[in-house]
């Protein structure tokens, strides 16, 4: 076995040589090659810029020449009798004309006023002015317009050969009374310009429109041709994938090159050849004319082919020299790359394996994660039905009960608890992902906050953890919402518990204190402006954090606890919450030796307490007719007695199919409609849709106990005009109203 393989890593080691060199080598006549190409062309592109500019400059001279004759008969026509312009017209034309020795095929003039014309030669008819006017009829109307110069595009004229007009507006005292008109052959300007050109032995030049029309071309029958579309129908059978490319280019009105392959146009036998061509565009007219100059790349290769063979003699010398030095090195080299790739091929097979059970287990636990959320919106949808009737009926009789009696006090806690469990029912369709929450923030006390919150943690804490409070006795007020600071509170806490459950006593030291925005670190950009904030510390002494887990613990789904009962949310949805507090939070903390989270809120300034209750509790009436649509008979009931109680001349409808049948007494008899989302028969988007394609002035409220359904978007486009998240009162819905009309 050793002995095979010292003859076969001789062989090998040449073989590499040969690689090495051959590549060398090739690489070297790639070089060159590319060097030889692009000096041609270079050398095409100078002769392609050359021929535009010549082309360009003729036109110039053109235009600058009808400026002169246009001038001329202005002064003549301001010393002429009337009767004597039409002589010193002519006159004019015929001396120009003869100037130019036949470059300008015909000369006209039209007189503004009268439309009527004169031409030089005279051999231009009337009626074949009139039909070839039609096609230039917008130049004309352009020259009127602005009196500038003007170049038109290329057109058939009645010889059927490529002509464009030059067309120079005549101004007399401030006011256009003619426009000179000077047509030009473009075949002429090919045979001045253009054909004297050579690429080579076989190579020309041709100009094309912007649309890849052929307007000079050394073959005559070619002209007129579309490039691709012409040649495609007489010559069904090639391959013009590079021609079309080539022409892409062109039409993009900036100068290049490329290597293509097509044929010689119009040979008999047509066959595939290599060409280079190099073009530039022109501002002749209107628009640009594409010129192009061709050369066959067969009249290049003979000097490459050449140093190709010399390289190819170079390289062999080499390997015959190197092949021997090597033959005698590899025969004492062991091979072990064949065991360092096995080896790193397991590597790769085990790596992939942990990664993909890493990613599956992180699939299964997302997925549970929807469905419970799936399940909490379910929930919440069902609580909030239930509450409705609730906070309705006790809101009800609050307003027609004596505030002296002692079931006042009793029916009010019943209001106040339900709207807290309102509260509660919005944290649960938060993580359930309704986005059509409307959260509701208020000032309130950090430390009333603080205190409730952190004697709930205390009461579930476990035996073995000692909650240490260092709390200021007035952290000032914070405009937040409740329930979302005590969810913040009570999570940080948690993981404080979860991190100390294996320590022998644990300590949890919850601080709080005012700080100034110049003693903070690390803030994000969207609290740099806030002056104060109320610094909150959740510090323990549990297991701590390395630093790459303590940059992935704000990833939602991110936890240490994956199989067992983390959502892998808390501290994602803690991270939120402070961020639409308008505050911060930072994490310190060191493996073994504990962590510490500190939040920053920023302090409520200039803004009194309760202003926002104020509103809320402000009942405003109203005495519009109003039907309420709720499949549920309570609901439906409650808001109805309601808003009757409040004004309102209202009903209510609950079953679907009788909706549909009365919907032409809905259109017709009510100003505001109020429906449920989820219903049977119909939902309310659809109710809503159907109520403003019939009358769109009704004013349509949706209610919803959860919704996946993008409400704001149905706002913006007018299907509804407002909604309101269950459980709703009829004082909360007579505020929706009046803000609407």
């Amino acid at each position: 076995m050793g002995k095979i393989k010292l003859k076969v890593l001789p062989v090998i080691a040449i073989a590499f040589v040969i690689l090495v060199v051959g590549n060398i080598s090739y690489r070297s006549f790639l070089n060159y090659q590319n060097i030889i190409v692009e000096q041609q062309m270079e050398h095409l592109m100078t002769i392609s810029k050359s021929i535009g500019r010549s082309l360009e400059l003729y036109v110039q001279e053109k235009e600058k020449g009808l400026r002169d004759l246009g001038n001329n008969i202005e002064y003549r026509i301001k010393e002429q009798e009337n009767n004597l312009i039409d002589e010193v017209i002519l006159n004019s034309l015929e001396t120009f004309y003869l100037s130019q020795n036949k470059e300008i095929d015909n000369l006209i003039y039209i007189n503004i006023n009268d439309n009527s014309f004169h031409s030089y030669p005279e051999d231009m008819q009337e009626e074949k002015f009139i039909t070839e006017r039609d096609q230039f009829s917008k130049e004309i109307s352009y020259v009127k317009r602005t009196q500038e110069s003007y170049a038109g595009n290329p057109y058939l004229d009645r010889d059927n050969t490529f002509s464009f007009n030059i067309l120079e507006p005549v101004v007399v005292k401030d006011e256009i009374v003619g426009i000179i008109l000077g047509k030009i052959k473009v075949m002429n300007m090919y045979e001045l310009l253009v054909k004297p050109v050579k690429a080579g032995k076989f190579g020309y030049a041709m100009v094309k429109d912007k649309d890849g029309l052929i307007l000079m071309h050394p073959v005559k029958e070619q002209v007129g041709y579309d490039v691709i579309k012409s040649r495609m129908q007489k010559y069904p059978g090639l391959d013009y994938d590079d021609l079309e490319k080539l022409l892409e280019k062109q039409m993009s009105g900036v100068e290049g090159s490329y290597v293509y392959y097509s044929y010689w146009w119009p040979q008999d036998k047509l066959e595939k050849v290599k060409k280079l061509n190099a073009f530039s565009p022109a501002k002749v007219s209107e628009d640009f004319w594409i010129v192009a100059v061709v050369m066959s790349y067969d009249e290049i290769s003979e000097p490459i082919i050449n140093y190709l063979l010399s390289n190819i003699v170079i390289a062999i010398v080499v390997i015959m020299i190197f092949s021997w030095v090597i033959f005698l090195s590899v025969r004492m080299i062991k091979n072990k790359e064949a065991y360092e790739m096995e080896t790193r091929y397991l590597k790769e097979i085990n790596k992939s394996t942990e990664e993909l059970r890493i990613k599956d287990a992180e699939l299964h636990h997302k997925r549970k994660l929807e469905t419970i959320g799936r399940l909490t919106g379910g929930i919440a949808h069902e609580f909030n039905n239930v509450l409705t009737p609730i906070m309705g009926y006790s809101e009800m009789v609050l307003r027609n009960l004596d505030p002296e009696l002692d079931s006042y006090d009793y029916v009010k806690t019943i209001h106040k608890s339900s709207k807290r469990a309102q509260e509660i029912i919005d944290q649960i369709r938060m993580f359930s992902g309704d986005k059509n929450i409307k959260i509701k923030y208020e000032i309130i006390s950090i430390n009333k906050i603080l205190d409730d919150a952190i004697s709930f943690a205390e009461s579930v804490s476990p035996s073995n953890i000692k909650v240490i409070k260092n709390i200021d006795k007035n952290c000032g007020n914070v405009y937040a919402n409740e329930t979302q600071i005590h969810q913040v509170v009570l999570n940080l806490c948690t993981n404080a518990f979860n991190a100390m459950k294996e320590t022998d006593i644990g300590n949890l030291k919850i601080t709080a204190k005012n700080v100034k925005n110049k003693k903070l670190h690390n803030m994000e950009e969207n609290i740099v402006d806030k002056k104060e904030y109320v610094k909150i510390s959740f510090e323990d002494n549990g297991c701590g954090m390395d630093s790459e887990t303590q940059e992935k613990i704000f990833d939602p789904f991110f936890t240490q606890k994956l199989s067992r009962k983390s959502s892998g949310l808390g501290l994602a949805i803690v991270q939120g919450i402070i961020t639409k507090h308008g505050g911060s939070i930072e994490v310190y903390s060191e493996k073994g030796k504990g962590s510490r989270f500190d939040i920053y809120i920023p302090i409520a300034q200039n803004i009194e307490s309760g202003k926002e209750q104020v509103y809320e509790d402000e009942i405003l009436r109203g005495n519009e007719k109003v039907l309420v649509v709720d499949d549920d008979e309570f609901i439906a009931e409650m808001l109805e007695k309601g808003l009757v109680d409040l004004g309102y001349k209202a009903e209510s409808m609950t079953d679907g199919i009788e909706i549909l049948k009365k919907f032409d007494y809905i259109k017709n008899n009510f100003k505001i409609v109020i429906t449920d989302l989820t219903m049977p028969e119909i939902n309310g988007i659809q109710l809503a849709k159907k109520i403003k394609e019939n009358n769109p002035e009704i004013k349509v409220i949706l209610m919803t106990a959860y919704s996946e359904e993008p409400l704001e978007e149905y706002m913006r486009l007018g299907i509804i005009d407002s909604y309101l998240i269950k459980p709703v009162s009829a004082a909360q819905i007579s505020r929706s109203i009046r803000e609407l009309v």
